[in-house]
């Protein structure tokens, strides 16, 4: 919602910086430590905030046999998505460090099974992106009569999930018959049944999961379904050229207290740097369009009216809990507000005070 201006120059030496380290098969910053194994699986995260290993086995690429009876582009039948996968992408895997700057490091995996090509570049970085193990993928997909799924074996335990909905969260249980593959947006998190840690998975366009027991969750990645159930066109869904990115954040007590939640908003929406001629820029240096005063609301939309020349500010808050005392301030002083309803039609009035917002929320 706003924007700073640094000057950059170029240094006499290379910057340097002690929590980021990168070897053949590991990397470390200041929150985690990341192993590989010799397939090119993450097989380690030590969250070194917490003292406690994220993963109780390798974090693994499944492709499983999908072929559901009818409504193939739609469908997938429950003892496909229970039975073990087809195979695991494995290799032999091609390992390179491929970043070694003072910012962010990572290593490039690269594989070829059952005719696709997977590279994947596990990377970290420093500062707040580095609370994040992310996950890079740029896959040529040519299976067919199957989907591509990311195993999340967690060290957490837990018969709930609770999944992002964008203006709202819902805890689901395990995968049943009637319900096994959901829906999600931006972040899956399980915490521990203890209430004492946890892991959030961060996804930026991936929106479907299932929950295999208390401690897996499987990301679902790329899909081409067999068409026994007919509709013969669908049988090439999903072929061809894909990237996209996945990551993972642990945090202490619940994903409320730790607000991993806006890890996922970050990945999603990460800063935009880009250079510009020197000006003298009439907003100056640094410039805010609108602040909260509050980190757990969160703006949903900021825009035009359709009918008039409001701005209309749509907002929630993330731990459906109570929120009051809220503070919005805009870089100019606020003359009037109303709230209105999803058709911007005024409901009541709202209150104004010292050219700012006040206002407060439900759960």
């Amino acid at each position: 919602m706003g924007y700073a201006v640094y000057s950059v120059r170029p240094a006499n030496h290379e910057a340097e910086n002690s929590s980021l380290h990168v070897s053949q098969n590991s990397l470390e910053n200041q929150y985690y430590r990341v192993t590989l194994d010799k397939n090119g699986d993450i097989a380690s995260i030590f969250d070194k905030q917490i003292h406690k290993e994220l993963l109780a086995g390798p974090m693994r690429l499944a492709i499983s046999y999908d072929n559901p009876e009818q409504w193939p582009a739609w469908n997938m039948d429950w003892d496909q998505e229970q039975a073990a996968p087809r195979e695991y992408v494995s290799g032999p895997a091609t390992i390179r460090i491929v970043e070694k700057g003072p910012r962010a490091r990572g290593h490039e995996v690269s594989r070829t099974t059952a005719g696709s090509k997977f590279v994947q570049t596990i990377m970290l970085a420093t500062g707040e992106a580095g609370k994040r193990v992310i996950v890079k993928n740029a896959i040529d997909w040519n299976t067919r009569e199957s989907n591509l799924k990311a195993v999340f074996p967690l060290a957490a335990h837990n018969q709930f999930a609770t999944y992002n909905l964008g203006i709202g969260t819902i805890q689901r249980p395990n995968a049943r018959p009637r319900k096994f593959e959901v829906l999600s947006h931006q972040w899956i998190d399980l915490t521990d049944a203890t209430g004492t840690f946890g892991a959030t998975i961060l996804t930026d366009c991936k929106n479907g999961s299932d929950k295999l027991n208390d401690n897996t969750i499987r990301l679902t990645l790329i899909r081409t379904p067999g068409v026994r159930g007919g509709y013969p066109d669908q049988a090439t869904q999903d072929l061809g050229h894909h990237e996209f990115v996945y990551g993972i954040a642990g945090h202490a007590d619940d994903w409320r207290t730790a607000q991993t939640d806006w890890q996922g908003q970050e990945l999603n929406d990460p800063l935009i740097a880009f250079t510009s001629a020197k000006h003298p820029g009439a907003l100056g240096r640094e410039f805010s369009l609108v602040k909260i005063s509050n980190p757990r609301v969160k703006i949903m939309a900021l825009k035009r009216a359709e009918n008039s020349n409001d701005f209309i500010l749509r907002m929630v808050e993330l731990s459906g809990k109570p929120e009051a005392n809220v503070h919005v301030a805009f870089a100019s002083p606020i003359l009037s507000a109303r709230e209105v309803n999803g058709q911007e039609q005024p409901v009541g009035p709202a209150v104004v005070r010292n050219g700012e917002l006040l206002t407060s929320f439900t759960a």
